[in-house]
């Protein structure tokens, strides 16, 4: 399993401040790109903070789930693609929710603000495919 080329898909649109399972991040930055495949619209996101890419996660479009995702460590390697979206957990200041994780990143939050729309824009225009019919996004 490989990372997708992102030189085979063309920027679709950008979100300066993204979120997680439906909580804003300011300072997530997400450039997503897609692509027509032969199963449908193939759509990547690659997220971004503080200037250092974290993770990418991919699938087609209205997918409800990331069908892929590969996390960057501190260090900048990438790591193996592994099936579904990014493992998110949280950091607590005495019960409140105050940082989410991806990987070894640390991203503050504010939970004041509403949950936000879907990060992918996956409106259903165009239909899934099913998963038994569809590969990996390959690399090159």
């Amino acid at each position: 399993m490989y990372l997708p080329d992102l030189s085979a898909f063309s920027p679709h649109r950008v979100v300066a401040d993204a979120d997680l399972d439906g909580v804003v991040v300011p300072g997530l930055h997400a450039v997503f790109h897609r692509r027509q495949g032969v199963s449908g619209t193939e759509s990547v996101g690659v997220y971004s903070y503080a200037g250092e890419e974290i993770f990418m996660a991919w699938g087609y479009v209205g997918e409800e789930h990331c069908r892929w995702t590969a996390l960057r460590d501190v260090g900048g390697r990438w790591g193996a693609p592994a099936p579904g979206c990014p493992p998110v957990g949280t950091r607590r200041d005495g019960g409140r929710v105050t940082a989410l994780t991806v990987g070894d990143h640390v991203l503050p939050i504010d939970l004041s603000d509403p949950p936000a729309a879907d990060p992918f824009g996956s409106g259903p225009d165009v239909p899934p495919p099913a998963t038994e019919d569809c590969q990996p996004i390959p690399r090159g």
